[in-house]
């Protein structure tokens, strides 16, 4: 018989032929493809040069036009069973034969590596859950902002009891549409209030507050009322059932009923797709199923600003209430910073000639750990703005003022280089601008806006004054102009409308002529 008609009838057929294996396919499938063989010489380390080093192979296998199967063999197991690791791999299309081949083989030396020093994770045997704590550790708390990272944990506490048995490899679409589904049910809140149940408060009665302080961490307030059965937040409570090891749905329960927001669903979705996509990026799945589940789409509400009459209402409010709130007030308004950057503000940051403000890093509140100080929320939120002389001269008078009361304080003085502190020198904690602002609003009876809000007057007193939208996002410090015309899209409507109005105004001063 002809040796092509039996390779042909051969529904698998490997033949050597020096370093090189042919697969031939069967008729009417993928045409004839090609994988090599070579052998890896691995030496235990300690071992000699001249010691009897052991082989184990190593090959790669075409599949499909851009997709390989990698193999690494490490030998026999007790039974006599060869051990192998393996791995699929898609490459890029736009590669041309020469790139491929040595992406191909950049690829099989950084498999062979992962397996032998113990550090490949194999996605069919790996579980969501497993490969999240290597994620944990090897990626997000290396790469991501600690305010992201303790969100994203808290995330977790939802995801990880719903997906996290499930193999990498073995996720679906419909394992994520479904968890996301649920999220839209009734009592899967943790951002709510969580009051103490009788269980709780028996076993808290004969513990000390200096005890609980000390062993827990939390503020002694907390403590107290913890003790009294009063509410707190999530992570205060599961912190607690952490240090004294208990059962957090039988000491704590609800307050909230409500369902979680569009927005906090597809927050979920952020982190799972962010997990994947890391499993991606090392080659354990060839791709992410989180691209193919979509949850609801999150509508934005208007951005929620003052119009010119209403912010000069407030700033003459400010004439009576003390000087560094007026000083704050009148930043967010004059530059639009968010709280953080401008509760992580200092002395050094500002250029008193030039009337310009560095904004270089910014304050948080993460629970469990107080503030802290850390980046801008992005690239494009490091920036240097300029400001107004107004702006300037509080800022010096203030600055003068804080001199007097270190006078004052003398060794009790709370030496800080932020620019907003207490009488003290203790700079004050991220929260007080928005508290202390919605204060204000209601002893003055103004109109109620966040404190945040403040930044999107900035953005509309800008917008209206015919300021440019690069202007605005620069000077906001958003990473894109496209971040800046969503988000205040309505602003720049009635924008438009002024402008033919304009239009309108300017032709009733011409004479038309009509057929």
């Amino acid at each position: 018989m002809d040796e092509y008609k039996k390779l042909k009838m051969a529904k698998h057929l490997f033949i050597m032929n020096n370093s090189l294996i042919y697969r031939v396919a069967p008729e009417n499938s993928y045409p004839v493809f090609i994988f090599k063989k070579k052998k890896l010489k691995v030496r235990k380390k300690g071992d000699n040069k001249n010691d009897k080093e052991e082989n184990k192979m190593a090959f790669y296998e075409k599949i499909s036009e851009y997709t390989y199967r990698l193999t690494v063999c490490q030998g026999y197991d007790s039974k006599g069973k060869k051990l192998r690791k393996r791995k699929t791999i898609k490459l890029d299309k736009t590669l041309t034969p020469k790139q491929a081949e040595k992406e191909l083989n950049r690829q099989m030396v950084m498999f062979e590596n992962e397996v032998l020093n113990g550090v490949y994770l194999d996605g069919e045997k790996t579980t969501f859950a497993e490969f999240t704590q290597r994620w944990l550790e090897d990626y997000a708390e290396k790469n991501l902002a600690l305010t992201t990272l303790q969100s994203y944990k808290i995330i977790l506490n939802r995801i990880l009891p719903a997906i996290g048995h499930i193999k990498l490899t073995k996720i679906q679409p419909h394992h994520l549409i479904q968890f996301y589904n649920n999220l839209t049910e009734e009592g899967v809140r943790l951002d709510g209030k969580f009051t103490p149940t009788n269980k709780l408060t028996k076993y808290l009665e004969p513990l000390t507050i200096a005890h609980m302080i000390k062993t827990t961490g939390i503020s002694s307030k907390t403590c107290r009322r913890l003790k009294n059965g009063q509410a707190t937040n999530y992570a205060t409570a599961q912190k607690l059932c952490e240090v004294y090891k208990l059962d957090f749905y039988r000491m704590f329960k609800s307050e909230s009923t409500n369902t979680l927001t569009t927005k906090t669903i597809r927050n979920h979705h952020i982190v799972i797709h962010s997990i994947l996509s890391t499993a991606v990026d090392w080659n354990i799945l060839m791709n992410n199923p989180a691209e193919r589940a979509k949850p609801q789409k999150v509508t934005k509400p208007k951005a929620k600003y003052y119009n010119d009459e209403q912010v000069a209402e407030m700033l003459n409010a400010l004439s009576s209430e003390p000087l560094m709130y007026m000083t704050m007030i009148y930043l967010a308004i004059d530059i639009g910073l968010r709280e953080g950057e401008l509760t992580g503000l200092k002395w050094e940051d500002i250029n008193f000639n030039t009337c310009e403000i560095s904004i270089n890093k910014q304050r948080h509140y993460i629970a469990g750990i107080g503030d802290v100080e850390g980046k801008p929320k992005t690239d494009a939120g490091m920036r240097t703005v300029a400001t107004s002389k107004t702006v300037i001269s509080l800022l010096k008078e203030y600055k003068k003022q804080q001199t007097e009361n270190r006078l004052k304080f003398g060794t009790a003085w709370q030496n800080s280089e932020y620019v907003f502190l207490h009488e003290d020198g203790k700079p004050i904690s991220t929260q007080r601008p928005y508290k202390w602002f919605t204060n204000f609003l209601k002893r003055h009876n103004l109109p109620k806006i966040t404190f945040h809000q403040l930044r999107h007057t900035n953005a509309s007193l800008l917008i209206s004054s015919g300021e440019d939208i690069v202007t605005v996002s620069g000077r906001l410090g958003h990473a894109d102009k496209n971040v800046t015309l969503n988000t205040y899209s309505h602003i720049i409507k009635s924008k438009e409308a002024q402008v033919a109005n304009k239009m309108d105004e300017f032709y009733a001063g011409l004479k038309i002529i009509s057929n």
